[in-house]
């Protein structure tokens, strides 16, 4: 082979290289697996964001390597039950906590070209979720993740923005 040939082939492989590492670099930058810490979780409502949670929201969502994710959200004041016990909650109370949190967990696939995460609701806070499959837009911007809901709590689509944990 001379050495025109080897240098063709060179460049011909480096360019090559270039290519296939393009894709697995731009696949990893959009992986979700790992721990995400909630931000915020908000809707808009003649023009004015409400957050849905209230002031500094916690939560927590996973996405396990094996397609599971875990996901809970919480109002930063719920009431405790004056009883200490749940199992006698005042009517106040009830409707406080339960309109404080949601949560679900199931399975989740990610369509990276359409950037759209796809949960596989197994059961949710919200029964009306229960066994559905939800396709929710999503933007990453650094260690931020930010998706729209769909609307069905009543109040409309809702934007959620998680921090990744380390």
């Amino acid at each position: 082979m001379n050495a025109a040939l080897k240098a063709l082939a060179l460049v011909a492989i480096v360019v090559l290289s270039m290519y296939i590492a393009v894709p697995g670099a731009r696949a990893q930058s959009l992986s979700l697996a790992g721990s995400w810490s909630l931000v915020s979780l908000t809707v808009t409502r003649s023009g004015t964001e409400e957050e849905l949670l209230g002031a500094h929201p916690e939560g927590l969502l996973v996405f396990g390597n094996d397609g599971r994710y875990a996901l809970v959200g919480v109002r930063a004041n719920l009431p405790k039950f004056g009883s200490g016990n749940r199992l006698q909650g005042t009517v106040d109370e009830n409707t406080r906590i339960v309109q404080g949190n949601v949560a679900h967990f199931g399975t989740y696939t990610v369509d990276t070209a359409a950037h759209v995460i796809v949960f596989h609701i197994q059961r949710s806070t919200f029964p009306n979720w229960d066994a559905d499959v939800q396709r929710r837009p999503f933007t990453i911007d650094g260690d931020r993740l930010t998706y729209v809901t769909p609307g069905s709590f009543g109040y409309g689509a809702a934007k959620v923005v998680w921090q990744r944990m380390k």
